[in-house]
């Protein structure tokens, strides 16, 4: 990770090195470690007058952003001069013109202007360590990650032994630099990153959290994590990214709810834009019992087009609309999904909802194309052929033996399968009772009409032998009356009694 320095970051350091070049006197010493003496002035600690004019010309070219002819001067400075320089304007020169250099974005020639300026050991200690912090800095900004982290380290501590405030900036190159060696040291980047963070004044830093928040997910922090993206989505709420991840966070605690509403916020603030995370959205939807308004919105944005119309997402719709118990909503996306699919699931799952809705005929079309079409599990192909026995016998007048005989040979096929094994076994033993109810119901009706008939014939005998006596003609209307009924009886007797070999003529209307 690569620094996004300012241009003129170090500018601070020429506008103090300037200064020092009008100083003349010592300034009172502070009663601290000697690492720590801020003194300025002294005679080890000043410019000779030739050398200090010459830097200042060379200043103004830095104050007029001419980095080119400033460059060249130091180096005419000292190529010229360089060997008669004191201690102290040897580290100003070099300091100087590595500052030039991180101008013009030569940062390994400043990196190594600046190591020969605190080499030199010619400026106070104070501004020494300041020095360490730059190079420090420039290290950083070369991906010279472990120099970095031993620099920074070096400084923080001098800083804090020395009771000088650390720039927070100290802290997020450190924890950032801990962050960038291989292996990354995300436990180590921890403590320096919290610090900055905490330090980082009035105006929150986005960097700063962005940084904190990768080491709270590196280390499975989300207790942690979670707080600081809250703080995340109120400083930049048009970041759908820090939504996203707080959403994320929740859901790994377990808080699912809030998971669940952090994401429907950003949604109605437009910031869900992708399909992912539309659909994690309506699968929550669905978790928390309110399939329809998913539906609704799954609906809306394939509508949009901002959700794929696919299988996944057609078969996601419509178990939502089932969920829902909008069955009917279901039915003509599942038959979308399922008219160019190769495999039978698409159909099995019509076929359910189909038999839900009490669409029976089309739904033993729909389970009958699953089957035929194959390619599901062992599970729901048995649970297909229990459905379309099902569907089957839904259909089945009372005395339709046809379509009871087909939903029992859909049953005795679910049979071969675990999951439908019993429930296929009992409704078989349901038809056949339905079935030998129904012959017992027939040969009962076959044998009181035969009785009948039989009480018909000796009652017509009866009558004759009467009209015989009298010396009576019958009426014409008594002799077709009875003629129809000796024609009924004997049919009937030809027919013999119904079993499944000899089963009754149809009846109008079957």
């Amino acid at each position: 990770m690569r620094g996004n320095y300012r241009k003129f970051y170090f500018s601070a350091l020429a506008s103090a090195s300037a200064a020092l070049m009008m100083s003349a006197a010592p300034t009172a010493a502070l009663a601290q470690p000697a690492q720590c003496d801020a003194e300025e002035g002294g005679p080890s600690k000043t410019l000779s007058p030739r050398v200090g004019q010459d830097i200042q010309k060379l200043y103004e070219f830095m104050q007029n952003d001419q980095y080119q002819e400033a460059l060249a001067g130091f180096n005419n400075l000292i190529s010229n001069r360089g060997d008669s320089f004191s201690a102290y304007e040897k580290s100003t020169v070099y300091e100087l013109r590595a500052n030039v250099k991180v101008n013009l974005e030569d940062f390994r020639g400043a990196l190594r202007d600046m190591q020969v300026a605190l080499d030199a050991n010619g400026l106070p200690p104070a501004r020494n360590n300041q020095l360490r912090y730059f190079i420090a800095q420039l290290n950083f900004q070369l991906e010279e990650f472990q120099t970095a982290i031993r620099g920074l380290n070096q400084w923080i501590q001098l800083a804090n032994t020395c009771g000088v405030e650390v720039d927070p900036n100290a802290y997020y190159l450190l924890a950032a630099a801990y962050t960038q060696i291989n292996p990354p040291n995300y436990r180590a980047a921890l403590d320096p990153a919290e610090k900055a963070l905490a330090n980082q004044g009035a105006e929150p830093r986005k960097g700063y959290y962005d940084l904190l928040n990768l080491i709270y997910s590196e280390l499975n922090n989300n207790q942690k994590r979670a707080p600081l993206l809250e703080q995340m989505v109120n400083h930049w709420p048009e970041n759908k990214s820090y939504w996203t991840q707080l959403s994320g966070a929740y859901s790994t605690m377990g808080r699912d709810r809030d998971a669940f509403s952090v994401l429907e916020v950003a949604y109605r603030a437009g910031l869900l834009t992708t399909e992912s995370e539309m659909l994690t959205l309506i699968q929550y939807y669905s978790f928390f019992d309110n399939p329809y308004r998913g539906a609704v919105l799954l609906e809306r944005e394939m509508n949009a087009g901002n959700i794929d119309r696919d299988q996944d997402n057609l078969i996601l719709l419509s178990q939502l609309w089932s969920q829902a118990r909008e069955h009917k909503k279901s039915i003509p996306i599942l038959q979308e999904a399922a008219r160019n699919a190769s495999k039978g699931e698409l159909s099995y799952r019509l076929g359910m909802v189909l038999l839900a809705d009490e669409q029976y005929a089309k739904a033993q079309r729909a389970l009958e194309a699953a089957i035929n079409k194959g390619g599901m599990d062992a599970r729901d192909t048995g649970d297909a052929w229990l459905l379309l026995g099902t569907a089957r016998f839904s259909q089945a007048g009372p005395s339709d033996t046809d379509r009871w005989e087909s939903a029992k040979q859909a049953f005795q096929r679910a049979q071969n399968y675990q999951n439908t094994r019993g429930r296929a076994r009992d409704w078989i033993t349901y038809i056949d009772a339905v079935v030998d109810t129904y012959w017992t119901g027939l040969r009962l009706d076959y044998r009181q009409n035969m009785e009948l008939c039989q009480d018909d014939l000796a009652r017509f005998e009866r009558d004759q032998r009467i009209r015989d006596l009298q010396n009576r003609e019958p009426s014409q209307e008594d002799l077709d009356r009875e003629q129809a009924r000796r024609d009924e009886c004997a049919a009937l007797e030809a027919q013999g009694e119904p079993s499944p070999s000899n089963p009754p003529p149809p009846q109008d209307g079957e």
